[in-house]
């Protein structure tokens, strides 16, 4: 139940805030380069638009083509069917319901015509075109839903379909969805167009969640005959303008754009063309660039975090000779995976030579500088392959065979490069790492998660030191471990949010990485430089919320059951539940808890009442002092909250300072604690690593001795 108000949080927000209006190229057809198939594609569009206004106006003549199908709900959503008294029949729809089948049938209606068209000419393209058309049902769950929202009328190819389910119709298999609503969405009633695509919003996130090969979604809205077709960016939504289903002209622009994806490359479609499906093995496939492997992962769905954003996949896979047979494609289930890949559209400079804090040149240095380092081995990913994907678009649709990076740019050509210019470039990267890891949830006990993250933090104090690399996203999520005989191992991974620490460039406000994880200062977006210190302040955010909800897997359903008897208002009771909300409002929450003397109050008292749950207690208040109130820093660099107030009205403050303190060099004209402690990061982050190390060494003497 909370799952679901906070993404339909989000979807209000994106459809409110984040949402590009009026966009003309969302309606322009695709249509190949070639001058000849492109003249065939024309002649397709023009053909099926001259059959449905004779249609919906009932002057073609009788077809047999259409003759097994109840087309009559489409002149009734047109308005092109007449009362007695000269109204249009549009006005007596009463429900949703009513407009499901005229919807329906306009996708069926272009379908149809395009593959008559194509069976009857002598001069049909070579390519068999898809027929997009809408499931048999509609009002309904899909089966893999991550919650319980239904949807109106789901819309797939059949020729894409992964699998025949007897109309039964997932998210994995949607090419997009459609919402429908009775009241018009024109003039004053615009909250009408908002709430439907605050829906739409809602079941697009799942389709990338069940689609790990989509690299944007399609959408479409229907508020009574205003229809808008929506492309799903990956920081924004394209808009395109409203269709008026009665008039003319606009019943053309649709129907000839839902025509075009009868023939246009998947790629246009929102496919990434460079992974195939393998259903003798169940497993996504793919080939890697620069070695002579194709990566086999067995397909599992996830839940998307996000709407918006890198659109990470992250698959546990096997590495095979590119010439690998069906035969030996069915075993690849039951074989050892041994690559770990991550595919995900990253932040970049357009020009690849600014890319100065690009992900795959981040592992090679770090792999470069720690080759053989034995106290490094298994604690930073070993990168086997890092690019970024290019696929060519085949049968001439382009008059290029080159293949063609994938970024941005191509995915949304069909966007005018004005607007495109205002949203994030960003660039499709795959990398492909040797070995597999597991994630830091699976771990088996709290002193087990303790050793991963001393040794996840002693490769990031390194990687900074010795690559200048500051990573910026300590969380669950990037942070795994590697299991050997008697032993545990943690891994830092994940740079893509990182930085070089020696381009002053990336100095200054920022707000990057996993919410409930992020400093105050990066929650602030302040203007102190970002430093190792605000990664080991995430660490201590990590650790406090593992010890609220549970480190291991037996601990997060003990808190579950138990907050299922909760009653709601006890359930928000926990304070730290506020560092997974608005970035204003979570920051207040940890200045409160962190700053202001209440750390026991405000987090640890809401730790689990397990014994071995009192070693994240120690832990997590010795790195709180050593952060915020370090005893080695003079009055000037303390955080707790009467300094605090003091040191913001320093002119109340003693401008003495202690000559045996780390920021003894630095004069009272630096009166922000938060800036005095950024200068003196290299010394605090010494006392943050014995920390860790210590009591990584108290937890392997524990487990040793059980």
């Amino acid at each position: 139940m909370e799952y679901e108000k906070r993404v339909k949080a989000e979807a209000i927000h994106y459809a409110t805030n984040c949402t590009e209006r009026g966009v003309d190229g969302v309606l322009q057809p695709a249509l190949p380069h070639d001058e000849r198939q492109k003249e065939y594609v024309e002649n397709v569009l023009s053909h099926v638009a001259e059959r449905f206004e004779g249609f919906v106006n009932s002057t073609q003549e009788s077809d047999s083509l259409y003759e097994n199908d109840d087309y009559s709900d489409v002149r009734i959503l047109t308005g092109t069917d007449i009362t007695a008294d000269g109204d249009p029949i549009l006005a007596k729809i009463t429900s949703e319901n009513g407009m499901y089948n005229a919807i329906k049938c306009i996708f069926r209606f272009v379908a149809d015509t395009v593959t008559s068209y194509h069976s009857n000419s002598s001069d049909a393209m070579p390519r068999k075109p898809r027929k997009i058309v809408a499931c048999e049902k509609h009002d309904f769950e899909p089966y893999d839903s991550d919650d319980s929202t239904r949807i109106d009328i789901g819309i797939y190819s059949k020729t894409l379909q992964m699998s025949d389910k007897n109309g039964k119709l997932d998210y994995s298999d949607m090419l997009l969805i459609v919402e429908a609503k009775k009241s018009d969405c024109s003039g004053n009633n615009d909250g009408v167009r908002v709430e439907a695509l605050e829906q739409l919003c809602r079941y697009t996130r799942q389709i990338y969640g069940k689609q790990p090969w989509r690299r944007f979604a399609w959408g479409m809205t229907v508020c009574a005959s205003k229809v808008h077709v929506y492309i799903f960016g990956h920081d924004c939504i394209f808009e395109s303008p409203f269709l008026d289903l009665g008039a003319k002209d606009d019943r053309g622009k649709l129907v000839k754009l839902l025509a075009s994806w009868a023939f246009c490359p998947r790629s246009i479609l929102g496919y990434d063309s460079t992974i195939d499906y393998r259903s003798a093995a169940q497993c996504v496939s793919f080939a890697v660039d620069g070695i002579n492997e194709r990566i086999y992962a067995p397909f599992t769905t996830r839940i998307t975090e996000n709407l918006f954003g890198r659109h990470t996949v992250c698959y546990h896979a096997k590495a095979m000779p590119l010439n690998c047979n069906e035969d030996t494609e069915t075993k690849i289930r039951s074989m050892t995976l041994d690559r770990f890949v991550k595919d995900a559209w990253s932040c970049s400079e357009r020009d690849s030579a600014d890319d100065v804090n690009d992900e795959i040149r981040f592992l090679k240095t770090i792999n470069q500088k720690f080759a053989g380092d034995k106290d490094m081995e298994g604690k930073y990913p070993l990168l086997c392959a890092g690019y970024v994907v290019r696929y060519v678009n085949t049968n001439n649709w382009d008059l290029t065979t080159e293949a063609t990076a994938d970024d941005t740019l191509t995915a949304f050509k069909m966007i005018d490069s004005e607007i495109l210019a205002k949203t994030q470039y960003r660039r499709h990267k795959r990398i492909v790492i040797n070995g597999i890891a597991e994630r830091l949830y699976n771990v088996k006990s709290v002193d087990e998660m303790i050793v991963v993250l001393a040794d996840a933090m002693y490769a990031h104090t390194r990687i900074f030191r010795e690559c200048n690399i500051l990573q910026r996203d300590i969380s669950p999520n990037n942070i795994m471990f590697t299991r050997g005989e008697n032993t545990i191992k943690g891994m830092l991974i994940d740079f893509d949010c990182a930085v070089d620490a020696n381009n002053q460039e990336t100095s200054g406000p920022v707000q990057t990485g996993t919410g409930p994880f992020m400093s105050i200062n990066n929650l602030r977006s302040s203007s102190v430089r970002c430093t190792q210190l605000d990664d080991w302040e995430s660490l201590l955010y990590l650790i406090c919320w593992m010890a609220t909800f549970g480190v291991t897997t037996e601990h997060r359903k003990t808190f579950r059951d138990g907050r299922d008897k909760l009653q709601k208002y006890e359930t928000y009771r926990i304070p730290i539940i506020k560092w997974d909300g608005p970035f204003d409002i979570a920051v207040d929450s940890k200045e409160t808890a962190m700053l202001e003397g209440r750390f026991n109050l405000r987090v640890t008292d809401y730790f689990m009442k397990h014994s071995d749950y009192e070693n994240l207690v120690n832990l997590a208040m010795e790195l709180r002092m050593n952060i915020f109130d370090n005893p080695k820093m003079s009055l000037f660099g303390c955080g707790v909250s009467t300094n605090m107030r003091l040191i913001r009205n320093f002119q109340t403050v003693n401008s003495s300072v202690d000559t045996e303190t780390y920021d003894r060099d630095i004069g009272p004209e630096i009166s922000d604690p938060f800036e005095r402690r950024a200068i003196c990061a290299d010394k605090i982050v010494d006392d943050l690593l014995d920390v860790m190390l210590k009591a990584k060494n108290d937890a392997l003497q524990r487990m040793s001795n059980a």
